[in-house]
């Protein structure tokens, strides 16, 4: 009996095994009509389609031997690209066939189907066998040749998609080619009439072809070689392509592959090996990707590449995919083909040894196998009546929501008869943007019989998909007809959420009917239940609104479903349906909830710190010394003035010099004594003689500072007058201004003051008392706690400082 671990292993492998079928089959989803109307529907398998491609390579002697190396790496680029299983790629040189033992087509690369890794990576290495042509192996241009070659290789069977690429210069040149005529202007003029005949039969064998050029081109003749048409509407039809450079060349084939085959490239990224070290490029892979290549141009074989899959610290092929293909690894262009990709960010990781600073660049390639599903309403419709068609593209077993995802894909329903009138196509919008793509169709008067709607989804990125709805036309018109619509479209919803609609029913039938809504063909993950489930239809017209509710446990996502209205008449009969699709969000946490309280605690928040902000700009300026002059007067006249020499700082310093020419204010330097401090205090001025405690002054009053006459006064420019303070008297003391001590040698006392405020314009009146000034700013601006001021008293010339 096998072990426990054994079993679960088991149960393990087979999930994986379901899982890999699953992505790369991905979720048969059709609406099926109700047998009463005669509906039947065609599932098919969504798979990438699967493609031949040529590849043929001008290796004449008007191509440098730079131009064939650039051709070598397109030519290994494009087959890296083929990502479809059961592809087939073929790559052939070509010159012309000048004489015996020449050829003009040279096979380096016989037809080879991918359907294992070893395959890829021969096909990468066989590229390498190109080369430029010498005389003697036929250096002329037979793209005659050269495409019959293609040709014959189409025509041998395989996939339905055909793509040639022809890498040339487009010089047509076979004048040494003698079975073209015996002179060298006939044999290129046959060999010009002859190009078209094969390009014409290219063409209704349904091949594109892509001339990308090489070289020194010919550009109308270049643009003569292209034909076929695009893969989808939203892609351009075949066209020439000049190639400068590899840059130009990776473009060039990204654009002609993504029209041709309807794979996606997404952007490239560039960077730098240095000798010895390591660089690391990042590249997507979108979440409905089912198949994907990361191409790495290496540009020489010897430097090592490694892939690494989003949150993964293992590189490929440990974890990122269920399958995965290496090819190219010993050439200059590489790539990793990865089945059911891990979606996100790609790191590439490019290490060096001994190879020389190398300019590196990747790109990746996907496709995406979607199902898409067809709804026709009313199911069974009667001649002449208007028909509402839906669709929608499913992937990875959800409905694809995202109008990013869905841009550039084309809807289209075509309706035929077996009555035989003619096909009718409506190309379907999505104005919404709810992923519902929708359009009208009307049944021609007079068809009888069976009705086939086919609808088809195609696009870039997008591996296009068909559906088919079967039923017949009404022998009459219907007794009951209904419409289902909703409030809203594109409505996100959490868990637990609802969305409202209505339905309107038409009952003709004289009886009152039991109608019924069903939810159908609900995606995976989704729990969604209808309210009302039963819908009265009397005779007439009744509007009946209806809840949809998401169950608490559905999958957060996109969720899809269909709402049909049933007639639970025997037998039953679908009157209407509606296709849904939503996105089902978390619920939103206490954060987002009582945003309007965090906005408003962010506002008082940052109204209270603008508001510090201002205050302490505010007390800041009040503290400079911008404004203040100082002026020295003797017997009331002035001999002196001086104003601050930096107006922001926060202290006045000045000295009173005697020279030849008198008495003189000067700005005290570094080592200067007997040195004179100004500083403000709020409404009034503080002055710190030399060598002693500061003293408050009135602004604008001239006080003495010593003997004959000598007196100093502060003007405030800035408003601070003597008369706009309403304080006590100030004391005006005497100093001797060449040895900064009282003329009496004693300290000053104090003297009353006003207390205030450097925010208001006056100071607030006080009672007078004694008391110490300090700096309003945070500390004594003098360099201790506190200081007297003495106080007011009558001066005595012979004795300025009293005693």
């Amino acid at each position: 009996m096998p072990s426990r671990s054994a079993i679960e292993e088991g149960k393990l492998q087979l999930i994986k095994r379901l899982r890999l079928v699953g992505l790369v089959a991905l979720v048969v989803f059709v609406v099926a009509p109700h047998p009463t109307v005669g509906a039947a529907a065609k599932n098919q398998p969504p798979t990438l389609p699967s493609l031949q491609v040529v590849v043929l390579v001008d290796e004449s002697g008007s191509i440098s031997e730079a131009d064939v190396a650039a051709e070598k790496e397109a030519a290994r680029t494009i087959a890296a690209s083929a990502l479809a299983p059961g592809s087939v790629v073929s790559v052939a040189g070509f010159g012309s066939s000048d004489g015996p033992g020449q050829s003009a087509v040279h096979v380096v690369c016989p037809p080879t189907r991918f359907d294992a890794t070893q395959q890829r990576d021969s096909l990468a290495k066989c590229v390498g066998e190109l080369h430029r042509r010498t005389p003697q192996e036929g250096d002329g241009t037979d793209h005659v040749a050269a495409l019959q070659q293609a040709l014959a290789f189409l025509g041998a069977g395989g996939p339905e998609k055909k793509i040639v690429f022809l890498l040339t210069d487009g010089k047509l040149d076979v004048a040494k080619s003698p079975q073209w005529g015996d002179t060298p202007e006939r044999r290129n003029g046959a060999a010009a009439v002859r190009l078209q005949e094969v390009l014409g039969e290219l063409d209704q064998a349904g091949a594109q072809v892509w001339p990308l050029g090489f070289g020194s081109v010919d550009q109308a003749a270049l643009r003569g070689f292209a034909r076929g048409k695009s893969c989808a509407p939203s892609a351009p039809d075949p066209s020439d392509r000049i190639i400068p450079s590899s840059t130009e060349l990776k473009v060039a084939v990204a654009d002609a592959f993504s029209s041709a085959s309807c794979v996606k490239y997404g952007p490239l990224v560039t960077g730098n090996v240095p000798t010895g070290g390591s660089t690391e490029l990042t590249v997507d892979i979108p979440v409905i990707a089912s198949d994907a290549s990361i191409l790495v141009y290496k540009r020489d074989p010897r430097v090592q590449v490694e892939y690494r899959a989003p949150g993964t610290d293992k590189p490929a092929p440990a974890a990122g995919g269920s399958h995965f293909e290496f090819a190219g690894q010993t050439t200059e262009t590489e790539s990793l083909r990865i089945t059911d990709p891990e979606p996100g960010q790609w790191t590439i990781r490019l290490s060096s040894a001994d190879v020389p600073a190398q300019d590196v660049a990747a790109t990746v390639v996907f496709q995406a196998a979607v199902k898409a599903n067809l709804s026709v309403s009313p199911p069974q419709p009667a001649a002449g009546q208007s028909v509402s068609v839906d669709m929608q593209v499913w992937a990875r077993g959800k409905a694809i929501t995202d109008p990013q995802t869905l841009q550039g894909l084309s809807f289209v329903t075509t309706l035929t008869g077996s009555s035989g009138f003619p096909a009718q196509q409506v190309t379907l919008a999505d104005p919404d943007r709810d992923g519902t793509f929708a359009g009208n169709l009307t049944i021609p008067d007079g068809a009888t019989g069976d009705l086939t709607f086919t609808g088809q989804v195609t696009g870039i990125g997008i591996g296009g998909d068909t559906r088919v709805y079967s039923t017949r036309v009404q022998g009459r018109a219907a007794a009951i007809q209904a419409q289902v619509l909703f409030d809203t479209n594109r409505a996100t919803v959490t868990p637990g959420g609802t969305i409202t609609g209505t339905v309107s029913v038409t009952n003709n039938s004289g009886q009152p009917a039991n109608l019924r809504l069903q939810i159908a063909d609900p995606s995976p993950g989704t729990t969604l239940t209808v309210e009302p489930a039963l819908v009265p239809a009397a005779p007439g017209v009744t509007t009946t609104p209806f809840t949809l509710r998401f169950g608490a446990d559905t999958a957060l996502g996109p969720n899809a479903a269909t709402l049909r209205l049933v007639d639970d008449a025997s037998p039953p009969a679908v009157i209407a349906e509606r296709l849904l699709a939503t996105e089902v969000a978390p619920e939103p946490g206490i954060l987002e909830k009582l945003w309007w309280i965090w906005l408003g605690l962010g506002v008082l928040l940052t109204g209270a710190l603008l508001f510090g902000v201002a205050k302490l700009r505010s007390r800041n300026e009040a503290g400079k010394v911008r404004g203040l002059r100082v002026q020295l007067a003797q017997n009331d006249f002035m001999i002196s003035e001086l104003e601050p020499r930096n107006p922001n700082g926060k202290a006045f310093a000045f000295v009173v010099h005697d020279d030849f020419t008198g008495l003189q204010l000067q700005h005290a330097g570094p080592a200067e004594t007997n040195v004179y401090q100004v500083r403000r205090a709020g409404p009034q001025i503080s002055l710190a003689p030399p060598g002693q405690q500061p003293v408050l002054l009135t602004a604008g009053k001239h006080h003495e500072i010593g003997r004959d006459g000598l007196t100093l006064a502060v003007l405030d420019e800035r408003g601070t007058t003597g008369a706009a303070v309403a304080a006590g008297p100030v004391a005006e003391v005497s100093f001797d201004p060449f040895n900064g001590l009282p003329a009496n040698g004693s300290s000053p006392a104090p003297t009353p003051s006003a207390s205030w405020d450097p925010f208001e314009s006056s100071p607030t009146p006080q009672t007078p008392t004694p008391v110490t000034t300090t700096d309003p700013f945070g500390g004594d601006p003098f360099g201790s706690d506190s200081s007297a001021v003495p106080p007011s008293k009558d001066f005595d010339p012979n004795n300025p400082f009293g005693g």
